[in-house]
């Protein structure tokens, strides 16, 4: 568990130096509260802004997905629908949908200039 500096610095000298141990970290010879919560401080990752945590999930949920170029609408039972031009789906989905004719895989560099990126 990870805490922050502003909760450290409400611990005694001994919960810093436990902490400290069940954190592997390595105190050296400090044995004032403010040694220990330099050093501590050096350890705690800063924390992340909100744009840093959206930009985080919109990464993970783009994990096993595919783009695909679509040159008309098309419909799939069970799988929904494909609008002309470029679309993001499963890679499951996308199994089924590149045997299709009108249906190719687009690479990323080819979405992301048409997209202007």
């Amino acid at each position: 568990m990870n805490l922050t500096i502003e909760e450290l610095s409400t611990k005694t000298v001994m919960a810093l130096k436990s902490y400290a141990k069940k954190n592997n970290i390595e105190l050296f010879e400090s044995t004032t509260k403010l040694e220990i919560l330099e050093i501590l401080a050096s350890w705690i990752p800063p924390e992340k802004t909100e744009e840093q945590v959206q930009e985080a999930d919109k990464a993970k949920s783009m994990i096993n997905k595919i783009a695909l170029y679509s040159e008309r609408n098309l419909h799939m039972d069970n799988l929904g629908a494909l609008k002309v031009g470029y679309n993001i789906v499963s890679k499951e989905a996308s199994e089924k949908w590149l045997t299709h004719r009108l249906v190719r895989v687009a690479p990323p560099e080819e979405v992301a200039a048409y997209y202007g990126k």
